[in-house]
């Protein structure tokens, strides 16, 4: 985001496109992380249904975890039309982006994750599990979700970072654990699962 300047010609950060290629299965993660921009790129080439994203916090009473971002996000895999908003970008100088805002549509989903290990070594993270619709929603401004993982919420996190997990990954709809996993066989990575290894249906 530091990179986005006036004087480097780009006067707003483009947010919205970002968000607009995303549904066009072009691959992006934030904060420069070319590794799993590449990887969402690989996935949605196969799998039109892929979004980046992040984890930001357990909900541990309801078993789940709240997924966000700034305000970027595959808008096809939004409840109901985007919202359309100007936040607040106080990091450089550039100007007040607009960001499609919404809240990611329920149903199954695989939470896919590539950690460095050591050297050439990579564990391909595979999590199934469910979106989650919500009757309440208090965060219509940004964008953001809540997935359900197979297992409990504390076993989840816990596996999550014994394979070396970290702050990026992919949300792919509908996705097979069996053709991610082998996915990541071909690539020469140790396909890590958490939470079942049938596929989804």
């Amino acid at each position: 985001f530091l990179n986005i300047t006036k004087k480097l010609g780009m006067p707003v950060m483009p947010f919205l496109e970002i968000s607009k290629s995303m549904a066009r299965t072009i691959g992006y993660a934030g904060e420069g992380d070319l590794l799993t921009a590449s990887l969402i790129s690989a996935i949605a080439s196969f799998y039109a249904q892929t979004t980046f994203t992040e984890m930001f916090c357990p909900d541990w009473k309801g078993n789940r975890i709240f997924l966000s971002h700034m305000g970027e996000v595959n808008l096809d895999l939004l409840v109901g039309k985007p919202g359309l908003i100007t936040k607040p970008f106080p990091y450089t100088d550039a100007g007040d982006p607009v960001v499609g805002v919404g809240r990611l549509k329920p149903g199954h989903a695989v939470f896919v994750n590539l950690a460095p290990v050591s050297g050439d070594e990579f564990n391909l993270i595979i999590a199934p599990g469910r979106m989650h619709d919500a009757e309440e929603d208090r965060f219509g401004e940004t964008v953001h979700g809540w997935f359900e993982p197979r297992c409990p919420v504390s076993d989840f996190l816990t596996l999550y970072s014994s394979y070396g997990g970290n702050h990026h990954a992919a949300l792919v709809y509908d996705g097979s654990v069996h053709l991610l996993a082998t996915f990541a066989s071909y690539m020469g990575w140790n396909p890590q699962i958490i939470g079942g290894d049938d596929m989804i249906e």
